[in-house]
C-alpha cells in the first residue's frame, strides 16, 4: 500500500474561518465583575483541595451579594444565575463524591423563603 500525501508550498496561506458572531460570543465571554471572578477561582480552589465547607461559605456569599444587586440588563441577571447554578452543582457534586451530605442551611431559600428542609430561614 503507497501512503497518500500532497506537495503545498511552504509559501501558500490559508484564510482563518470566519466565526459567526453568536459562536464567538461564547469563546469569549463578556468581562464580568473582578470580584466574581476572584471568589469564583476561589471557589475552584477550594473544591480542589476538598475543603467543602468553604467552598459553601463562597457560594453562599456569592448568592447573598447578587440577590441585592442591581443589574444593567436582563441578560446580565441571566449569566449571573447561570453561574450560581454551576456553582452549586458542583458543590453537590463534589458532596456527593465524598458521600456526605451539604449543610441544609448553605442552599438558598425557594419562592416562599423556606430551605429545602422546609424550615423557615429567618
Amino acid at each position: 500500500m503507497r501512503p497518500f500525501g500532497t506537495l503545498i508550498e511552504k509559501a501558500v496561506k490559508f484564510r482563518e474561518p470566519s466565526i459567526p458572531g453568536a459562536r464567538l460570543d461564547r469563546v469569549r465571554p463578556r468581562n464580568g465583575y473582578r470580584l466574581d471572578e476572584g471568589i469564583n477561582e476561589l471557589f475552584e480552589y477550594a473544591c480542589i483541595t476538598s475543603d467543602l465547607e468553604a467552598a459553601g461559605d463562597l457560594v453562599a456569599l456569592m448568592e447573598k451579594w447578587h440577590a441585592g444587586r442591581r443589574y444593567k440588563d436582563y441578560e446580565q441577571r441571566r449569566l449571573v444565575v447561570i453561574q450560581l447554578k454551576r456553582m452549586r452543582g458542583e458543590l453537590d457534586r463534589r458532596h456527593i463524591m465524598r458521600g456526605t451530605r451539604p449543610d441544609a442551611t448553605s442552599h438558598p431559600p425557594d419562592q416562599n423563603g423556606l430551605t429545602p428542609t422546609g424550615r423557615d430561614r429567618k
